[in-house]
């Protein structure tokens, strides 16, 4: 069915029969809403319309168009922005009747200002003659010069007048808009970034007054530079407006909304997330579960990235998907929670409940996935199952025998014991939750890993979720495109194709994916391309405006803080998850004296463009399972720039703490040695004005600085000039002993003073 007049009245703001009565007075024989409009029709309804406007019926419509954002004010009627080609001829419709109307007015304002300028000049030559006829009849002493200032007057509320009623119809003029002679509150449709100049037009406002609002919020923008949507419906509502968030997502849309699943959702594999704290036998339970050796694989037994793979269980098929379990890796695991249906929350039951066991739950919780907890390492002296379970019980995950929902099955990973009973609680939860994919039409899912392979190139790991991926398919990933070339599947088969719930490497994208990011098959390369560059388009005013967030608290940062120690470092490594999580982690690093700075970080080995942009920023470099190509080593060697390669990541976090400490400057902490009190004061011809003094506490050296106390109170700090005992020139005065103090470029003391004694000693700082 085509544009129906209902869906015509949607497009326009109005109401149904508000457009009926309309189309009966444009001459149109519509009665329902569910009748058709012809392209014809709505010709004939928007020429009504625009004669309606024309007689003063309408209110004062005001529109601007820019970058796919559209400006409603009160009683215009706006047609937004629509993926569908009935809604967006009626929008060019609408704004071409607008555009010809504003034309027409703007015509007919230019006519009465020069009308008005020609009555002026006739007044004005008028007046001339008459005062040049009385000048020629009065004598010369009753002659008068005769005043210009009435048509001068005239001349100038003529041009005032026309100036407060003309509205300029030139786009990308900043004064562009008549002030209004009252505010009228506007729903401000702001994308997804949008210049400073642009959101003040949106507003009908001057750019500074906006500029203003900025610096009021903390922001320095000029009227150029662009802003976030968050920021810019904060300023619209600040200004009084109705700040609205804009999709500026049209082109893939326009693409990916046209993408319909034709075919009844069938039931699919149950997606595993296996979470839990650092070596609480996460992997090993996995192992015995692939009867593989993935342990002995990872570096210092620790599963450094997310891994996939698809494990056999009766009649069907599980994917599991491996995360890490150190801390460095939260953000990985926050993503491997919302890919998933069924976590398995792996506790030791002789350690119990972790910070990281914590973070699994909250992560689990957030995605809104069920929970099985295995409960692990039941052949270790000290498991306490029932300690296990009052622990999550606190953490509001009730076992099912305690009464809650919760299954929680005792396993030994390591020798297999109730892996058994714990596979067959997955698929009873997974059962539970009915799940179900369109398994024919275009691919869709989530990037689980990425990496740059030097021989295969960009390699991905895909999780499907609908669809079937297919050899030969294109495919968009991020900004990354790209023909699949080949399918391999976790045990390293070559596939012809994937269905729901496969995890598959996939290699022929031109660049590497982030992870985490979605992916979709498109028809042809044209839309692949159109997607990728609208994304890389987005993906660039980011960066920009990350730029210039940077630089900008660089500077603040600068002025309070002037000695604050920056350690410049940039990150290479395998895969695109594990750099993510290592960005992550040197973030966290750091305190009011000294920070990390990652200034690049990427995948793949560390290149000549790396030791160049080192050797610029002198940074340090960081391989992570990478290493440095022959032209990089050069570079790196000859110019002594510092490059650390790890394999494991607290290892690696270990060091650059080490290195950010030693730009630390040492604390010197002082200690006091000894104090004296001054009981009588004399003057030596030899040595000046001496202090007889009994030593109180600890000793006096002659060697370390003293300080000159009156009343408590600090009144000089110096060194001493002589310390003698009797006749004698000593070093040392311990306690209860009695001496002669001379003190240098001093002759103010005093009996009752103190002489104080210390000692300063340098400690090294440390960044925990």
């Amino acid at each position: 069915m085509g544009l129906t007049v209902k869906d015509f009245a949607k497009t326009l703001k109005i109401k149904d029969d508000a457009l009926l009565e309309r189309m009966k007075a444009a001459g149109l024989s519509h009665s329902k809403a569910s009748d058709e409009i012809t392209p014809a029709d709505k010709l004939a309804i928007l020429k009504s319309l625009k004669e309606r406007k024309s007689s003063g019926s309408s209110s004062v419509t005001s529109s601007s168009s820019s970058g796919g954002v559209t400006v409603k004010s009160k009683g215009t009627l706006s047609q937004p922005a629509s993926s569908s080609s009935s809604s967006s001829e009626g929008l060019t419709d609408n704004i071409e009747a607008k555009r010809q109307a504003a034309a027409e007015n703007l015509k007919e304002q230019q006519q009465k200002r020069e009308d008005q300028i020609k009555e002026a000049i006739r007044l004005k030559q008028e007046q001339q003659q008459a005062a040049k006829k009385a000048q020629q009849q009065k004598p010369a002493a009753q002659q008068k010069p005769q005043t210009r200032v009435n048509v001068k007057d005239q001349l100038s509320r003529a041009a005032k007048d026309y100036s407060r009623r003309e509205t300029s119809f030139n786009e990308g003029t900043e004064h562009q808009f008549a002030k209004p002679a009252e505010f009228i509150k506007r729903d401000v449709e702001v994308p997804e970034m949008i210049q400073v100049g642009e959101l003040a037009k949106l507003m009908f406002i001057k750019g500074g007054e906006v500029v203003k609002v900025l610096m009021s919020m903390g922001v320095a923008a000029s009227i150029n530079d662009s802003i976030d949507q968050e920021t810019g419906i904060l300023v619209a509502e600040e200004l009084g407006h109705n700040g609205i968030a804009l999709s500026d997502s049209s082109v893939e849309d326009e693409i990916i909304g046209n993408i319909n699943y034709s075919d009844t959702p069938k039931t699919r594999a149950p997606v595993i997330t296996v979470m839990g704290h650092v070596d609480h036998g996460k992997t090993t339970l996995l192992d015995f579960i692939r009867k593989t050796k993935v342990v002995d694989g990872e570096a210092g037994g620790i599963t450094q990235h997310i891994g996939a793979y698809q494990v056999p269980v009766g009649d069907s098929v599980i994917t599991f998907i491996d995360t890490p379990g150190h801390a460095a890796f939260s953000s990985m695991r926050a993503r491997g929670a919302n890919t998933t249906d069924v976590v398995i929350l792996v506790v030791a039951a002789n350690d119990g409940v972790m910070p990281q066991t914590e973070e699994a739950i909250n992560h689990a919780k957030a995605a809104g996935v069920s929970i099985v907890v295995a409960i692990n390492k039941m052949d270790l002296q000290g498991a306490d199952v029932e300690r296990i379970k009052g622990d999550l019980a606190a953490k509001d995950l009730t076992p099912e025998d305690w009464g809650g929902n919760i299954q929680m099955v005792p396993v030994s990973a390591l020798k297999g014991d109730g892996v058994d009973k714990l596979l067959e609680a997955v698929v009873l939860e997974s059962e539970l939750l009915e799940l179900k994919a369109h398994y024919d039409g275009q691919a869709q899912g989530v990037v689980i890993e990425s990496e740059l392979d030097k021989f295969r190139g960009a390699v991905a790991t895909l999780l499907v979720q609908n669809g079937t991926l297919k050899v030969g398919d294109m495919v968009v990933c991020g900004s990354a495109v790209g023909k699949v070339k080949s399918i391999i599947g976790s045990d390293g088969s070559k596939l012809k194709s994937a269905e729901p719930s496969f995890a598959v490497e996939i290699l022929g994208l031109s660049t590497v994916p982030d992870a985490g990011e979605t992916f979709q098959v498109v028809k042809n390369d044209k839309e692949a391309r159109e997607i990728a560059e609208f994304r890389e388009g987005k993906l660039k005013d980011r960066k920009v405006l990350k730029q210039r967030d940077e630089s900008l608290g660089n500077i603040f940062e600068s002025m309070g803080q002037s000695d604050k120690k920056i350690l410049n470092v940039i990150l290479k490594s395998d895969v695109a998850g594990t750099s993510e999580a290592i960005v992550a982690a040197l973030a966290d690093i750091g305190n009011d004296d000294a920070s990390i700075k990652v200034v690049a970080s990427g995948v793949g080995g560390i290149s000549e463009s790396d030791a160049n942009l080192a050797l610029a920023t002198e940074s340090m470099i960081l391989g992570f399972n990478v290493r440095s190509d022959n032209a990089a080593k050069k570079i790196i060697e000859g110019e002594e720039i510092v490059l650390s390669y790890h394999s494991i990541i607290y290892e690696l976090i270990d060091e650059v703490k080490a290195r950010l400490s030693g730009l630390l400057d040492p604390i010197i902490k002082e200690e006091i040695v000894g104090t004296a009190e001054v009981l009588e004061v004399f003057n030596s011809p030899k040595f000046g004005q001496v202090a007889g003094c009994k030593v109180v506490e600890g000793s006096i050296l002659k060697s370390k600085p003293v300080r000159v106390l009156r009343d408590d109170v600090v009144i000089h700090q110096g060194e001493l000039d002589s310390l003698r005992r009797f006749k004698d020139d000593v070093g040392e005065v311990k306690s209860g002993t009695e001496c002669g103090v001379g003190i240098k470029n001093y002759k103010d003391i005093r009996p009752g003073d103190k002489v104080e004694v210390f000692d300063r000693k340098e400690e090294a700082q440390s960044i925990s």
